[in-house]
């Protein structure tokens, strides 16, 4: 390590020494599960679910649509124009 290194190291250490509730985990990351900020996290989780699950649906659906589209094409499909 060298000197500059070793000096942030030392003030970081110092700081954490000299302010130490700065270290204390916050309601979520202690686990307190009745805590407003742990509700909120949890209803944040859970509308990003609410809202990415039928979205990746669709476009999980549009992309069978598609396949199965091009099943039902296929035999209407000219080998000469693909000629070269």
């Amino acid at each position: 390590m060298n000197s500059k290194h070793t000096t942030g190291f030392l003030f970081l250490s110092v700081l954490m020494l000299a302010w130490p509730s700065a270290l204390e985990a916050c309601a979520v990351c202690f686990g307190a599960p009745d805590s407003p900020m742990t509700k909120g996290m949890q209803w944040g989780i859970a509308s990003l679910i609410f809202i990415l699950v039928p979205v990746l649906g669709g476009v999980g659906a549009f992309f069978v649509f598609l396949s199965k589209r091009a099943k039902a094409y296929a035999q209407f499909e000219d080998p000469e124009l693909f000629k070269e």
